[in-house]
C-alpha cells in the first residue's frame, strides 16, 4: 500500500508540474523527435521528467502547446515501469508493475485538462498482452515507443473531469521521454 500510495503521489505531483494542451489534428504534426497521439490528437514532446527509487521509475512527458483547447488544454503522459534495461515491456496496471519488481512492465497514465480550471481526466492502461518498445539512450534516460494502439480507460476525475471526453481513447507513442 506504501508502494501504491507513493506512485499516485509522484504522479499527481508530476501532472500538476508539468501541463500542456491538447492539439487536434487532422494530419499528426509531428515536429519533434517525441510525439503521440491519444485519441484524435496528436501532441509533441516538450518537457519531460524521470525519476526513480531503484525499484521503479516514473517518466512525465508533457506537450508545450499554449492552454487555448477549452477544457482539453493541458495534459501529461506518465509511464510507470520496472527499469530493467531496453526490450519489450507488457503494458499492464500500476498495481502489477509496483508488486513484480523483476519484471520488464509498464503502466501507462494520460491526463487531460489540467491546464484549465474546470477539471480534468485521467485515463490507465489496463493489464494486457500489448507491449511497449523501451530503450535507453547514453545518458540513462528512457524511451517508450508504442506501434500498435492500446487503450486506456477512464479512471479519475478531478473537479467533475473533462466534459464530454470519452470512456476510452487509443493511444501511440512515437519516443517518448
Amino acid at each position: 500500500m506504501k508502494k501504491i500510495t507513493l506512485i499516485a503521489a509522484i504522479g499527481l505531483l508530476a501532472f500538476s508540474l508539468f501541463s500542456c494542451s491538447k492539439k487536434k489534428d487532422t494530419t499528426p504534426v509531428t515536429n519533434s523527435d517525441s510525439n503521440w497521439k491519444f485519441g484524435a490528437y496528436t501532441y509533441n514532446r516538450a518537457a519531460s521528467s524521470q525519476t526513480g527509487n531503484g525499484a521503479f521509475n516514473v517518466t512525465v512527458v508533457t506537450t508545450g502547446d499554449g492552454n487555448d483547447k477549452g477544457a482539453y488544454s493541458g495534459s501529461a503522459l506518465i509511464f510507470t515501469y520496472n527499469p530493467l534495461g531496453a526490450g519489450k515491456y507488457t503494458i499492464t496496471t500500476s498495481n502489477l508493475v509496483l508488486n513484480s519488481p523483476g519484471t520488464q512492465l509498464i503502466n501507462i497514465q494520460c491526463q487531460i485538462g489540467t491546464a484549465v480550471n474546470t477539471g480534468s481526466t485521467r485515463y490507465d492502461s489496463p493489464s494486457t498482452t500489448a507491449t511497449a518498445d523501451v530503450t535507453v539512450d547514453a545518458s540513462g534516460k528512457y524511451h517508450v515507443s508504442i506501434t500498435q494502439p492500446v487503450v486506456l480507460a477512464k479512471s479519475q476525475t478531478v473537479g467533475g473531469g473533462v466534459q464530454g471526453a470519452a470512456d476510452t481513447y487509443p493511444l501511440t507513442a512515437n519516443n517518448a521521454y
